[in-house]
């Protein structure tokens, strides 16, 4: 699978893809891991404040609504960026990311 398959794969299934794309697929491109560990980040800040959210007992309108479009929007921009070959990193996340995962996006 090429470069860009593995990167669209990422964050199309989100953390889960981006965990085989980063940690179970050897050989692969330090962009593809970067998109990996964006991807990873994306899914797993999502899932952490939608569940942060239903725990709270404040009704904030439409905040999953707009919660939902900025990971929708952020899964897209990183796709456009993949298939561009563009610089792989997205402004904020890629700088978590590579503070998480950067000994494995290094290697």
């Amino acid at each position: 699978m090429s470069e860009k398959g593995k990167a669209i794969l990422a964050y199309i299934f989100t953390w889960v893809g981006g965990l085989i794309v980063l940690f179970g697929v050897k050989n692969n491109e330090k962009n593809t891991k970067i998109h990996a560990a964006q991807a990873i980040v994306i899914g797993l800040g999502y899932m952490i404040l939608v569940a942060v959210y239903r725990i709270i007992p404040i009704y904030i309108p439409f905040f999953s609504t707009i919660l939902y479009g900025l990971y929708a929007v952020c899964i897209i921009i990183g796709i456009v960026k993949v298939s561009k070959d563009d610089n792989p990193e997205l402004p904020v996340i890629g700088d978590i990311a590579k503070s998480i995962f950067g000994k494995k996006i290094d290697e």
